[in-house]
């Protein structure tokens, strides 16, 4: 269990910090292409919309399921006084803390689940969870590479690319979260304590092999992210030879 819980929590990071790079080389290729702030924000949204739609739409759904009326709902993106770019919104009523923490975790529930199953049906997850296992790293590598020539393969990794980065929560997503997550602590910490030892065998299979799954579905797509924000470092080169242009970041 130790191993998939730091492999899980390695390939999140990793993608936390690659969805960064992501968003900034979007925004440079499309600044380099349009020259202008308003075309750019156009343009670097369009490669994301897939996973912009599944994003607003994982919260009205995760809303309406728990009966929060839903107000507004757009894809239009718009440039925020903080200087960033809202790709879209879906505004609710305001409800419980519970409610808020639900909607607000649902497009990462479902960003993970469908990264989860394109791993599992197309690139061959069983035999990266069995590597995992295993604990052997050269065939998890050997997989990963693998993935480049699985069918359809540059489709799915922009699925994936979508998907991954427009999939976390925003700082409006977790306002909620704090006390939820105190209480569910709490109630965790309890159950331990009552269930003692034979709850913690129970709960381990169940646990490692979703922590071994989710470490996989995140390992390919921090896989695939590497690839893309490398062609598209490439490409803001290329560009800024042939446009004479120079993004400078402040």
């Amino acid at each position: 269990m130790v191993i998939s819980l730091l492999a899980f929590l390695g390939a999140f990071g990793a993608l936390l910090v690659l969805e960064r790079y992501a968003h900034r080389m979007l925004q440079e290729v499309a600044l380099l292409v349009t020259g202008h702030t308003e075309s750019a924000i156009f343009l670097y949204s369009i490669p994301l919309l897939p996973g912009v739609a599944l994003h607003e739409l994982s919260h009205a759904l995760m809303a309406l399921l728990l009966g929060v009326r839903v107000r507004n709902f757009t894809l239009i993106p718009q440039r925020q006084r903080s200087g960033t770019v809202r790709l879209g919104a879906v505004e609710v009523i305001r409800s419980d803390h519970l409610r808020a923490s639900l909607i607000g975790a649902a497009p990462l529930i479902t960003g993970l689940a469908v990264l989860g199953l394109i791993g599992w049906l197309v690139f061959n997850g069983a035999g990266l969870m069995g590597a995992l296992q295993d604990g052997n790293f050269n065939a998890l590598v050997e997989l990963l590479l693998a993935t480049t020539r699985a069918t359809d393969a540059l489709v799915w990794f922009y699925v994936i690319f979508a998907v991954a980065n427009s999939m976390m929560p925003s700082a409006s997503d977790t306002q909620a979260w704090p006390p939820v997550i105190g209480v569910l602590a709490l109630i965790a910490a309890a159950a331990m304590l009552l269930g003692g030892a034979g709850l913690v065998d129970t709960l381990k299979g169940p646990l490692t092999y979703t922590l071994r799954w989710l470490a996989v579905a995140l390992a390919i797509t921090a896989f695939v992210d590497v690839l893309m924000v490398s062609a598209l470092w490439l490409l803001a080169r290329l560009l800024e030879r042939l446009s004479n242009r120079r993004i400078t970041y402040k």
